[in-house]
């Protein structure tokens, strides 16, 4: 409490003495992440997010940093930093079909904020230019801390989505004991719909930030945590960006092995594997099958082209008659996990197509196969 009230003294002479003008931080160039995913090796694997940013009265504490652009060490507040790396996490998005939100938290401040947590953006559809005005219009608060509202606010922010979601928290974790709870309730109501993301804001010298965030961030069971100094560059940034929102095609893309997409594909999902001879689905690759249907389900305007495969072995009448019944396979599948009928289309390339080009079992085992590609609408 009393750490509280001084801090609360720091702020009001700070902005008494500044007259509340900001530092202008000069933009960091972002790292364009979509020439890979137009490649076709990666695929959106988050269908909305929310920006949780912390305005709290810590965050108007001094905070020096570098920044490439300034020839000595930039003196800023914790607010302004934040500010920045939030700007270029939105920079850094690639073009993705996205409803996206922006909330703050902070204690209310008499007549100035009437609140404790506020959605200054959405949820809509994503825009970059609007959200990225968004950013700059929040406006900081009283001393309490109150994450934990704005996590349960988020949660019903995203409960009306159908997609993947991705609650990103820019924060000091100082002083928000109630948050690991509020984030353990968003994984009870959204299950695997949602992951949680965090980036510790400012030094941590005790180490509670840090340990707050993480707590938080393990409740989500599928997140994780960085420092603003990870990602304050471009290329932190993008690898941040990429983690949130990006996935590998497929395993065969995940594995470095070359697909070739038919015309009219924007991706390559997750590949099933027959046996020698056969067409049914095995049951080892049911997640796979289960995996590409939540793709599906979740991206309504995707089509599915599914290509039954087969090894050099046999006439490639034969070939092309098997292929045919492997994908009529795996799209009896794919229905069957929840996908309508009249978004799936089936084609056959018997032998034409191999994946590996070797006469030996290693390639064959790879080359009977049916592939799920996602069809541009």
């Amino acid at each position: 409490m009393v750490r509280n009230l001084i801090r609360l003294l720091v702020v009001v002479m700070s902005l008494a003495l500044l007259g509340g003008c900001a530092t202008v931080i000069k933009p960091i160039p972002a790292q364009d992440l979509n020439p890979k995913l137009k490649s076709g090796a990666l695929i959106q694997k988050a269908n909305d997010f929310e920006v949780v940013m912390d305005t709290s009265a810590s965050m108007e504490d001094p905070y020096q940093w570098n920044h490439f652009a300034y020839t000595s060490p930039l003196k800023t507040t914790k607010l302004e930093y934040e500010q920045h790396l939030v700007r270029l996490f939105n920079d850094t998005i690639p073009n993705l079909k996205l409803t996206a939100g922006l909330r703050d938290f902070a204690g209310q401040r008499w007549i100035s904020r009437p609140y404790d947590t506020k959605l200054w953006y959405g949820m809509a559809p994503y825009v970059k230019e609007d959200f990225g005005k968004s950013i700059f219009e929040v406006n900081t608060g009283g001393v309490e801390s109150p994450l934990n509202l704005a996590i349960d606010a988020a949660t019903a922010d995203f409960k009306p989505l159908a997609g993947k979601s991705a609650l990103v928290i820019f924060s000091d974790g100082l002083e928000m004991p109630k948050a690991p709870a509020s984030a353990q309730a968003m994984k009870a109501a959204l299950q695997d719909r949602v992951c949680i993301y965090a980036v510790l804001i400012g030094p941590d010298p005790t180490g509670e930030g840090k340990q707050l965030l993480d707590q938080v961030v393990k409740a989500g069971q599928c997140g994780f945590m960085v420092t603003g100094a990870q990602v304050e560059t471009a290329a932190g940034m993008a690898d941040f960006v990429e983690k949130i929102f990006l996935g590998p095609a497929s395993a065969a893309a995940a594995a470095g092995i070359p697909v070739t997409l038919p015309p009219g594909a924007a991706a390559q999902l997750d590949t099933i594997y027959f046996d020698y001879d056969k067409y049914n689905v095995k049951p080892e690759f049911k997640d796979a099958v289960k995996k590409n249907a939540d793709y599906f389900k979740a991206n309504k305007a995707a089509n599915v082209l599914i290509a039954g495969n087969c090894d050099e072995r046999g006439t490639n009448e034969y070939n092309m008659a098997l292929g045919q019944r492997r994908a009529d396979s795996a799209a009896k599948a794919l229905k069957a996990a929840g996908v309508e009928e009249k978004r799936i289309k089936t084609v056959s390339w018997g032998e034409e197509k191999p994946v590996c080009k070797e006469s030996v079992e290693a390639c064959w085992s790879k080359n009977r196969n049916a592939m799920f590609f996602v069809m541009q609408p």
